[in-house]
């Protein structure tokens, strides 16, 4: 089932309808836009931006919005990804260049990652996405999506290895210093797990190869997030390259049946009571999931929340109404936050100066670009022979494999405007990253045993 992703600026409005030109942000005419986004640079340029998640996430709101919607009406922005694009990369260059006080990068990184606002979003995107798809289709979708990322891992880690064998980059250092940490999850679930395990079994202290290992993952995201929007175009203008190429945000290649049909067209309109019985259906499986990894410390919360939520989906024991209100507000979050996110993404993942290390060394880089490029492509290839779209797969089994996990996947999806796949991401992410550690682990004994 697809849930088409909102996005803000775009929705129909009194004034568009009635022939009016007036633009708006949302519902706001950009007038009174420029207003907030006054009182906005205001606070943060006068110092009295609140330290708090309120403070964060109304200052990362007003540009958030702002961007999103300049980029998706800017010709030449909106060929290459449009808004998402922006919303990342411009907050990410006025921190670099010191546009903003440090004062603002430290409230935004402490409002997204901080304060946990982040898993705000993820569980709720997770919840709602994966309680509004029809029972069948995650039957069927889901084992041939985990066979794709164990198959693709399996030949991206062959056809690097041998690239690098025959060229004398390496075998071993291709894979433990490029593609093995490229493709682990991102730094919290991936870098720092993985710099442990190289200090207990190669010796030395685990920053040391930290400091190695973190370039060609932060390189690897900001690639992600480029190819996402190459796809985002080629998607928007609905190229056909070959049969099963384009889902349009659909990921299984089997024709819906009218009931489908009619789940995708039955949509009850937004209500407060909605939002409200989604928030706390999505609150109480966050809890849950949370207990549950308390108990099982080594599966991740993510993982959890989508184990969680399919099997009460799966089951069938929520009222319908109960299914579509976390669908509903998972919606909302998407439509209102999603831009506000990928601001916060730019300003605390994305490390310039990390990316420009990189580029001064060539064969690194060399084989950062072809680990993204190869599993991008192998990815939706294999999902393709799996009756799977190709761009689907090759977004949430090939990018979102060497993004940054939970927050890359963000960045990656939105740019994509496929935010309702983000359960698959983050199978991609904590499936795909715990296979990863464990070859990492056999890669060591082998080299270093």
């Amino acid at each position: 089932m697809k849930i088409k992703d909102a996005v803000p600026g775009t929705e129909a409005t009194e004034s568009t309808r009635n022939g009016s030109s007036r633009a708006q942000i949302l519902s706001m005419p950009w007038p009174w836009y420029l207003v907030l986004v006054g009182v906005g640079l205001g606070a943060v340029y006068t110092g009295t931006l609140p330290e708090n998640i309120f403070g964060g996430l109304a200052i990362a709101m007003i540009i958030g919005c702002g961007l999103f919607w300049i980029g998706d009406r800017t010709p030449a922005l909106s060929a290459i990804g449009g808004g998402p694009l922006l919303c990342v990369f411009a907050p990410a260059l006025a921190v670099y260049f010191g546009v903003v006080p440090e004062s603002f990068s430290d409230i935004v990184k402490n409002w997204f990652t901080g304060y946990g606002f982040v898993e705000i979003l993820v569980a709720s995107i997770i919840a709602g996405s994966i309680l509004g798809m029809d029972r069948r289709f995650l039957i069927k979708a889901g084992g041939r999506f985990c066979a794709v990322i164990v198959v693709a891992f399996a030949l991206v880690v062959t056809i690097i290895g041998t690239i690098a064998a025959a060229t004398g980059f390496g075998f071993k250092t291709a894979i433990l210093d490029v593609t093995i940490p490229i493709m682990a999850g991102g730094i919290s679930g991936g870098a720092i797990p993985l710099s442990q395990m190289y200090a207990d079994t190669i010796g030395g202290d685990a920053q040391q190869y930290m400091s190695s290992i973190v370039p060609p993952i932060i390189c690897a995201n900001l690639l992600c997030i480029v190819l996402a929007s190459v796809y985002a175009n080629l998607t928007r203008r609905r190229t056909k390259l070959f049969v099963g190429f384009n889902g349009h945000g659909e990921m299984l290649r089997i024709k819906a049946t009218p009931e489908q049909v009619a789940a995708l067209t039955d949509k009850r309109p937004l209500t407060i009571s909605g939002l409200g019985t989604g928030l706390l259906m999505t609150g109480a499986i966050y809890l849950l999931s949370a207990m549950l990894q308390a108990a099982v410390p080594p599966v991740h919360l993510y993982a959890w929340v989508i184990l969680l939520t399919a099997a009460i989906k799966l089951s069938g024991v929520l009222p319908q109404e109960v299914e579509e209100s976390t669908t509903e507000w998972y919606q909302f979050v998407v439509k209102l936050w999603v831009p506000a996110a990928l601001v916060g993404i730019g300003v605390s993942l994305i490390d310039i100066e990390q990316i420009a290390e990189l580029v001064s060394r060539p064969a690194y880089l060399a084989f950062t670009v072809a680990t993204v490029l190869i599993t991008a492509l192998t990815a939706g290839f294999v999902g393709w022979l799996l009756k799977l779209y190709f761009v689907e797969s090759s977004i949430t089994a090939g990018l979102c494999m060497t993004d940054l996990g939970g927050s890359g996947d963000i960045a990656t999806l939105g740019t994509t405007r496929r935010m309702h796949l983000l359960p698959f991401a983050q199978i991609t992410s904590r499936l795909g990253g715990g296979l990863v550690l464990l070859s990492a682990s056999g890669f060591l004994a082998y080299f270093y045993g």
